[in-house]
C-alpha cells in the first residue's frame, strides 16, 4: 500500500466507498429486479508498478470500460474484467427472455459501470459539495497493460498512484469479481482530504 496515506484518510475514502458501493447495489437490484448484495469495500492505494504485481498480470486479455470525470476534481476511472466476469455480469444483466447479441451484452456491461461510477460520484459529491461530470463509457478489449499504458500515455500528467477500488458485489450467490480504477490528476486526492478535513494527519 503506499504509506503516503494515512490510516485515517483511507478510512474515510472507504466509508464514502462504502456509500456509493450501497447505492450501487441497490441501483442494480432495481435495474435488473434481483437483488444484489455487495461486501465490505476494500480501498488500496498502490503505484503504477504495483498493480501488475499485486492485481493482474499485464498480458491477461479483458474487457474495460473507460468514463472521464471532470469538473473541480479530474482523472479516468477503468473497470477491467476477464471473460468469465464479463459473463456472469451479463447473465445478471441481460433478462433471460432478451435474445443475446455482443452489442447487448457490451451496453450491459457499459451501463452497470455507469451505474457503479455516478453511484460513488454521488456520494463524494455530497459529501464535499463539489460539481462533477462524467464522459460516456467507452469500452475496448486488450491485454491489461496495454490499457493501462494507454491511460498514462494519453494523460501524462497524471499521478503515479492509482485508487483501486474493490466492491464485492454477489448475485445469485455468486461474487462478480471485478476491479475499479480510478487514476487522479496530481493533488486530486490531497484535495479531497483536505475538504474532508483530515489532510495531512497520520
Amino acid at each position: 500500500m503506499n504509506s503516503d496515506y494515512s490510516f485515517l484518510e483511507l478510512d474515510a475514502l472507504k466509508e464514502v466507498i462504502n456509500i456509493g458501493g450501497g447505492n450501487a447495489a441497490t441501483s442494480l437490484s432495481q435495474l435488473i429486479d434481483k437483488p444484489v448484495n455487495m461486501g465490505v469495500p476494500v480501498i488500496e492505494m498502490l503505484d503504477y508498478s504495483e498493480v501488475y504485481e499485486q492485481i493482474m498480470p499485464e498480458d491477461a486479455i479483458v474487457r474495460a470500460v473507460m468514463i472521464r470525470m471532470f469538473g473541480d476534481a479530474e482523472g479516468i476511472f477503468l473497470f477491467t474484467v476477464d471473460q468469465k466476469a464479463f459473463e456472469n455480469i451479463v447473465t445478471m444483466m441481460i433478462p433471460e427472455e432478451m435474445e443475446y447479441s455482443d452489442a447487448l451484452a457490451e451496453s450491459a456491461l457499459k451501463e452497470l459501470v455507469n451505474i457503479l461510477v455516478h453511484s460513488f460520484l454521488n456520494a463524494i459529491i455530497k459529501l464535499l459539495d463539489i460539481q462533477l461530470v462524467t464522459s460516456v463509457p467507452l469500452l475496448t478489449k486488450d491485454m491489461f497493460g496495454a490499457i493501462m499504458s494507454s491511460v498514462y500515455l494519453e494523460q501524462g500528467q497524471y499521478d503515479e498512484s492509482i485508487m483501486i477500488i474493490k466492491n464485492e458485489f454477489y448475485h445469485a450467490g455468486d461474487r462478480l469479481d471485478s476491479s475499479l480504477y480510478f487514476v487522479p490528476q496530481p493533488g486530486v486526492i490531497e484535495k479531497m482530504f483536505e475538504l474532508l478535513g483530515i489532510g495531512g494527519e497520520d
